[in-house]
């Protein structure tokens, strides 16, 4: 009889075993602070605008290379950063001073100075910018605008 009894009482004993893992409670730790930072800012927006002002930004120079009309990734950068600073300043009027190279005929340089005015004015309106009131000089001009408004040299090397 012992025999019998042994083999089924260890078969009790590993299944008691195999399940008793099944009933302890799992224990979570707290989460860091960390983690609680990153959570709590998840649905939080970024601070609406930083401190700075137009002295700090203007004037911008948002630079092409020669005889072209696309805007140079430095310049893309600073137009990016008026941009920004234009979202919290919605009343700011940008005033776009167009340039060309010293190369080429008269009416090749207008148009080439015509058509950065054009890129960087359309740069600022992809970026969100579109609040705000921009003139575009023609090569040359002089600046009408009296009030505090945001220069933005579009101009290339010069060679």
């Amino acid at each position: 009889m012992q025999t019998r009894t042994f083999p089924a009482l260890a078969v009790a004993v590993v299944l008691a075993a195999g399940l008793s893992g099944c009933l302890t409670p799992h224990i979570q730790p707290p989460p860091s602070a960390a983690i609680v930072e990153s959570r709590a800012a998840v649905g939080a927006k970024a601070a609406a605008c930083k401190p700075g002002g137009l002295d700090q930004l203007s004037p911008l120079d948002a630079d092409f290379a020669f005889d072209d009309s696309e805007i140079s990734p430095r310049g893309g950068q600073r137009l990016a950063d008026a941009a920004r600073w234009l979202a919290c300043n919605p009343g700011v009027e940008v005033v776009i001073k167009t340039d060309s190279d010293n190369r080429g005929e008269e009416a090749h340089l207008n148009a080439l100075a015509q058509a950065r005015g054009k890129a960087v004015a359309d740069r600022l309106r992809e970026l969100g910018a579109t609040a705000a009131v921009i003139r575009t000089l023609a090569r040359g001009g002089a600046d009408p605008v009296t009030a505090p408004h945001l220069l933005i040299n579009a101009t290339g090397r010069g060679w």
